[in-house]
């Protein structure tokens, strides 16, 4: 299922999945193509730390984050930490209550969701106006139905055509 464009004005605030972080955070490029997906988080990055931009993240993907940067990327602990309260100067942390939680089983009970992006999308759609951001496709397919979604080269294309 194909994601329908967004012609719609965006609002100046985002959610951030873990995967946008870690793709600015760990400057990752994609292994098949060379494509440098830190590129588009860098700038987004960059209007948050300037504050044009409002950001937030779930507390959900801090935890998602630091056994990423553990496990996968072989990064030290306290260098995690720093990265960690860098990113709480940077991104409202939002945790999630009783109805964000309700809100995230009814997600994941209607669409394929592990509970992670079950736990974004319903800070995501308590959050609105923002703008979800992530590269998971199948993700931001179910997203795009309910909130405006895109991956971080669709914003800052977006910003860059204003």
């Amino acid at each position: 299922m194909e994601r329908p464009p967004n012609k719609n004005p965006l609002p100046n605030s985002v959610v951030l999945d873990t995967d946008v972080i870690v793709n600015w955070l760990t400057q990752e490029v994609e292994t098949g193509t060379g494509k440098e997906l830190w590129k588009a988080p860098y700038k987004i990055f960059e209007l948050l730390e300037n504050h044009r931009l409002k950001g937030c993240t779930g507390l959900t993907n801090i935890f998602e984050l630091r056994f990423l940067l553990r496990r996968k990327k072989n990064i030290a602990d306290h260098v995690i930490e720093k990265t960690i309260t860098l990113l709480k100067n940077i991104l409202d942390i939002v945790i999630p209550d009783e109805i964000t939680l309700l809100r995230a089983n009814l997600l994941q009970s209607k669409n394929h969701l592990d509970p992670f992006d079950a736990i974004i999308m319903a800070i995501a759609l308590s959050t609105q106006p923002s703008v979800f951001l992530s590269r998971d496709n199948s993700l931001l397919t179910i997203a795009s139905a309910l909130i405006p979604a895109l991956t971080p080269d669709e914003y800052t294309s977006h910003l860059n055509a204003k």
